[in-house]
């Protein structure tokens, strides 16, 4: 064999090298989070992992891409050593921290619900300071994932120093091979790249094989996600409406009329608690075979307004918050808080709350700087951020993400006996998530059970009931609107909520001490972004520009939810729901009752006509809003 033609052979022998390592992190990633895939057929699984092998394919031929290049150059024999070294270093300069992503995304899969994508590099900026954290709470993963990261370096090294017989002849004949070699080696990077023959290359959208998210992404690694989602145009301009009117009154916002009026509000000002609760799905709270992890929040939702189809308008912390606090929800890949858009024009609840002469205030435990809340809240018209820094007291820290909820909500609750009335006041607790560490005083009250975070649910719930009894005690208590709801859903246990619906079914419940709630339908479907509209409807305030996404749970109405994510949109409504691939014709529908969506409706036909124009209403409303800066338009006459 030619000399120059066997360095492309050691560059395909490290294409096969990558995929057989993504092979592994695959093999991995179903293991490790077994509990969630055991329901599974062999059926399936196998398929997933043969289907993605054309993913690794795409991701190995992107990763030797530069090395690949460098080997059609016929460089001289007595080069050869620093070829190899040099190839060897480039290989894993690069492909090196591409294995890191997706044996990482083995536990990061859980704090997102997709794979690694480059709009999810923020989440880079809370891990600084918490890696120790981090390797300690995972230590068995860390140490199988140094292994295989050595095993992959040191094989690598294996195949590009390995000898053979070599002729070094530069006559016609070698040059003439080697060129031959170099038209096919581009030939099968580019077929390899692109992900096959079909016109146009893979993305996200072709690993949508199965109906569970959880399967599509076993399907895909996160070297593509990652490669992919970069520089990708964030959202289109869909125009699916001429008539803007016409839009517009497919949209929950349209709805008119209010069941307060019949009964009115209450006289003396009010104030406003929201609570929002880290990663508390709605299958976390009442009994699960007899037994209850949140037997406060359970006795609080007995005298509350509840919601049974209430939804999270994204899957991760940093979108909840602006849904909650901003009625903006999460349609698009990039995080509206973290996004180029949220520079444009909004309406914040401390902004809306402001002419009021309201005092707002914001409370979050984690690291000032966390997500970006303590900026976003600022746009959001938030006067106060009250985060770990004003805190003060690192004796409390948890160690990773920031101050155990017991103690900072009785903090906070010093804070807010000093505000002035009427006040506005949100917390986002943080000791529900991972690692899912409770206090030590604490570690043999709280028990596990199935799930890790099931303690930390149980935890949580303890400081709530610890705080309410302390705020029942205060002049302002009797006064106060709270509303409780969570940020996003988490792991699930439960096998019927383990689909699509369920990654967004979380609490929502609203709570007043001495008000007697209008009779409301507690059936229909409600949102996060219907919190900021509800808010306004209770303290009758009147707005002269409205975000049509989102309704107060008061007023009536056929409503849907929407939401996004890995290019798929879902329309949720009391009866049916849609999944629309991005990219196929048009969306599938099934009763809401099947949520593993394992029967495909055509009829009734007329509803889901009805249910297909209110998706595209919603997805165009959204994405003009985001381009043009015009989220608002005037409130629909009463």
């Amino acid at each position: 064999m030619f000399g120059h033609s066997q360095r492309l052979i050691k560059i395909f022998s490290l294409i096969l090298l990558t995929m057989l390592f993504y092979a592994l992190a695959r093999a991995e990633f179903l293991v490790w989070n077994w509990n969630l895939f055991h329901s599974k057929s062999f059926g399936d699984i196998f398929w997933a992992f043969f289907v993605g092998m054309r993913f690794d394919l795409s991701a190995a031929f992107c990763g030797v891409a530069p090395v690949l290049f460098l080997s059609f150059f016929p460089w001289p024999a007595r080069w050869n050593p620093y070829w190899e070294k040099m190839t060897w270093g480039i290989f894993c300069l690069i492909n090196v921290p591409f294995l890191i992503l997706n044996l990482v995304d083995t536990e990061f899969i859980n704090f997102v619900g997709r794979r690694f994508t480059y709009d999810t590099i923020f989440i880079l900026n809370e891990a600084q300071g918490k890696m120790l954290n981090f390797v300690g709470s995972y230590w068995l993963l860390f140490l199988i994932n140094t292994l295989i990261v050595a095993a992959f370096m040191f094989l690598a090294w294996k195949l590009v120093h390995r000898s053979g017989k070599v002729h070094w002849q530069s006559h016609w004949q070698a040059w003439s091979a080697h060129g031959a070699m170099v038209f096919i080696a581009l030939a099968f990077a580019v077929i390899g790249i692109r992900g096959g023959f079909q016109r146009k290359p893979i993305n996200f959208v072709n690993a949508n094989v199965f109906t569970a998210p959880l399967l599509n992404n076993l399907v895909l690694n996160s070297t593509f996600t990652f490669i992919k989602s970069y520089g990708a145009k964030k959202i289109k301009h869909e125009k699916y409406f001429a008539n803007r009117e016409d839009m517009l009154k497919l949209l929950n916002g349209s709805r008119v009329g209010s069941s307060l009026d019949k009964q009115g509000r209450p006289a003396a000002p009010q104030n406003i608690v929201i609570i929002m609760l880290e990663s508390f799905g709605s299958e976390y709270l009442g009994p699960v075979d007899g037994e209850t992890r949140t037997p406060y929040l359970d006795s609080l939702m007995k005298k509350s307004l509840v919601f049974e189809h209430a939804y999270a308008n994204g899957r991760r912390s940093i979108e909840g918050v602006a849904a909650v606090m901003a009625g903006i929800p999460a349609l698009m890949s990039e995080p509206f808080i973290s996004s180029p858009f949220t520079s444009n024009y909004f309406l914040g609840l401390g902004t809306l709350l402001a002419d009021k002469k309201y005092s707002t205030s914001f409370f979050h435990g984690g690291h000032n700087g966390t997500m970006y809340f303590d900026s976003f809240m600022q746009s959001a018209g938030v006067e106060k951020y009250y985060g770990s820094t004003e805190y003060g007291n690192s004796a409390d820290d948890d160690g990773v993400w920031g101050i155990w909820d017991e103690p900072f909500l009785q903090w906070m609750l010093t804070k807010v006996n000093g505000f002035q009335q009427p006040f506005m006041t949100s917390v986002f607790t943080l000791s529900s998530h991972q690692p899912f560490k409770v206090p030590e005083k604490y570690v043999e009250t709280f028990k596990e059970g199935r799930m890790p975070i099931l303690k930390t649910i149980s935890y949580t719930d303890m400081a709530l009931e610890k705080f309410f009894k302390e705020a029942e005690k205060q002049p302002w208590f009797k006064n106060t609107l709270f509303v409780i709801t969570a940020d996003h859903t988490s792991l699930h246990y439960r096998p019927e909520y383990t689909n699509e619906v369920g990654d967004y079914k979380v609490p929502l419940f609203f709570y007043h001490p001495t008000y007697k709630f209008p009779k409301v339908d507690t059936n229909m479907v409600v949102q996060q972004i219907d919190i900021l509209p509800t808010i306004l409807d209770f303290l009758k305030i009147p707005q002269k520009e409205t975000n049509y996404m989102g309704s107060s749970i008061f007023v009536k109405g056929d409503k849907v939810a929407v939401t996004f994510n890995d290019g798929i949109y879902q329309l949720l409504a009391n009866d049916y729901r849609l999944r629309w691939v991005v990219g196929s014709s048009e969306p599938e529908m099934f009763s809401i009752n099947d949520r593993n969506g394992d029967n495909v409706l055509t009829e009734p036909a007329a509803r889901k006509a009805e249910l297909i124009q209110k998706l595209k209403a919603n997805i165009q409303y959204f994405n003009e809003g985001m381009w043009d800066n015009k989220l608002y338009y005037p409130t629909p006459a009463r």
